[in-house]
């Protein structure tokens, strides 16, 4: 594969494993928020706690968006936040075992972490984060060649 693709070859090769990602870290957070409902706070009024953790919740899935918004933007080190927020479901949602939650919903809220982990990890997001951070560079140096004309 030649450095220069057109942006069709671009989203072809890279469009899936990067969605891939994204839908498991909304996955996570779903799955981890409604099992915070019926498993730490089961006990607890609805109207005591709900709106709080939907916050939590929205707030996580913002940052999200903002973390693969700067990957696609050519800024790798906003990866970490993504692994993050997959080791934080994943160490919020294991312990919720003790409370023997729905076995489905149990399995599916630690395999979309593990999944989002694995994707990040995988040898074709990694090459796309450098062919962005290698866009991103271009972009950098057009707009620095117009302003010194």
């Amino acid at each position: 594969m030649n450095d220069l693709m057109t942006l069709r070859d671009f989203f072809r090769h890279y469009f899936l494993t990067f969605l891939g990602g994204v839908f498991a870290a909304y996955f996570s957070l779903a799955l981890a928020v409604a099992l915070a409902f019926v498993t730490y706070f089961r006990d607890v009024p609805m109207a005591q706690v709900g709106l709080k953790i939907i916050v939590v919740g929205a707030l996580l899935i913002l940052l999200t968006v903002h973390s693969n918004f700067m990957i696609l933007r050519g800024r790798p080190s906003w990866v970490w936040v993504m692994v993050g927020i997959y080791v934080a479901c994943l160490l919020f949602v294991f312990p919720m075992v003790q409370y023997q939650p729905h076995k489905v919903l149990y399995g599916l809220a630690l395999l979309f972490p593990s999944l989002g982990l694995l994707t990040l990890n995988s040898k074709v997001q990694r090459e796309m984060r450098t062919k962005l951070v290698g866009i991103r560079r271009l972009r950098q140096a057009v707009i620095a060649q117009r302003k010194a004309h």
